[in-house]
């Protein structure tokens, strides 16, 4: 009993000796339970609404003012047409447009049912779902208040009805494989370029490799190239893999260029391969960079937009999203594969990825060469 006590006494000691450990154990699951605690929701907030007013008469203009004043929605404003709204649905800016048709007014004067077209972005099915819902509630209740207000309010005269027209777009049976599918492909992806990177730079340092390579005539930036571009094959692998079998089993083939996204990816791999060697630069085992590189991998998975939309979240945890590449990619992935978005709707996402890969990039090759010497 007493030589058991000795060895539970000496990894007491150990784990007091090594500082990662106490981030690890006390420090990373404290934050994530702060971030993941206001980040993670199964509500639907804050849903990105336009509408389209052809009539410009005061109950059009109800319908407008109860969608900017209704809590669950984010009003953008009056679109100036159609065309302009459904740009907006296609980029991305909008998820729902409300299309209220001419003589609008009239006809709910003249005791008809005058439809209002409701165009909403259905690639995550269940936040369709809940947003519909919403549309739903609010024109009952402007189709209440025209009920109360009409005068003389009589059972005889009644009072026209507004008919709501729902239009998924871009999954038209709100399938939810095709809201997952893509972003797995997304997660896979991270696993890969960023978990399996950090790993194998730290277990060649822990057996000497790393070492027996800065002998040579090798200098820092050639070796951190070097590493980077076996992942980076790996990771076009993978995509290709996951694109494949995206089709086969689950009948999801890509709509838009397969060129673009393979450009979109290698920029994407950049910020995750650096993150991966800048994870190496803080470990000194392999278990080490195993918890490291598991930490900074929750925060990217579960602060991507994947499992809750990014509008859900609280501000601050929003805010925070916009340093996380695959934010980005899970929204280029969804775009390109699902919408057949081209480059001009998502250069803004490209560019944001580039500078987060480049800061990443940077900051690993000073570490690491820091570390080397």
């Amino acid at each position: 009993m007493r030589r058991i006590l000795f060895v539970v006494q000496k990894e007491f000691r150990q784990i007091r000796r090594t500082r990662a450990y106490f981030a690890l154990i006390f420090v990373a699951p404290f934050v994530q339970l702060l971030v993941m605690g206001s980040a993670l929701t199964t509500e639907v907030k804050n849903v990105p609404v336009t509408i389209v007013d052809d009539d410009h008469s005061p109950m059009s203009r109800e319908i407008v003012r109860a969608a900017s004043a209704t809590a669950s929605f984010d009003f953008l404003g009056t679109a100036a047409s159609e065309a302009q709204a459904t740009a907006m649905l296609d980029s991305g800016r909008a998820r729902m447009v409300l299309a209220i048709p001419p003589h609008f007014e009239r006809d709910l004067k003249d005791l008809r049912t005058p439809e209002v077209q409701v165009l909403v972005d259905g690639v995550d099915g269940n936040s369709a779902g809940v947003s519909l819902g919403y549309a739903t509630a609010m024109l009952a209740q402007v189709q209440g208040r025209w009920a109360q207000s009409m005068a003389p309010p009589s059972p005889e005269r009644g009072a026209g009805a507004i008919t709501m027209v729902p239009r998924m777009w871009y999954n038209a049976n709100l399938d939810s494989k095709l809201n997952f599918v893509p972003g797995l492909v997304g997660i896979l992806l991270v696993i890969v370029t960023t978990f399996l990177t950090a790993i194998n730079i730290v277990r060649e340092k822990e057996i000497g490799t790393l070492e027996q390579i800065m002998v040579t005539p090798l200098k820092g930036l050639q070796l951190i190239i070097g590493k980077i571009i076996p992942f980076t094959i790996l990771g076009f692998a993978q995509l290709t893999i996951g694109l494949l079998a995206a089709g086969l089993v689950f009948g999801i083939w890509m709509k838009g260029s397969l060129l673009l996204l393979y450009f979109l990816t290698l920029v994407f791999c950049f910020s995750t391969l650096g993150l991966g060697i800048f994870v190496s630069t803080l470990a000194r085992t392999q278990q080490q960079a195993m918890f490291i590189a598991w930490f900074f991998m929750i925060f990217a998975m579960l602060l991507s937009g994947f499992f809750v939309p990014i509008e859900n979240m609280p501000a601050g945890v929003r805010y925070l999203t916009y340093l996380n590449p695959l934010r980005y990619f899970i929204l280029i992935l969804r775009e390109v594969f699902l919408k057949g978005t081209d480059f001009r709707f998502l250069w803004k996402e490209a560019a944001a990825m580039g500078a987060i890969g480049l800061v990443a990039l940077v900051s690993a090759t000073m570490r690491f060469q820091k570390r080397l010497k």
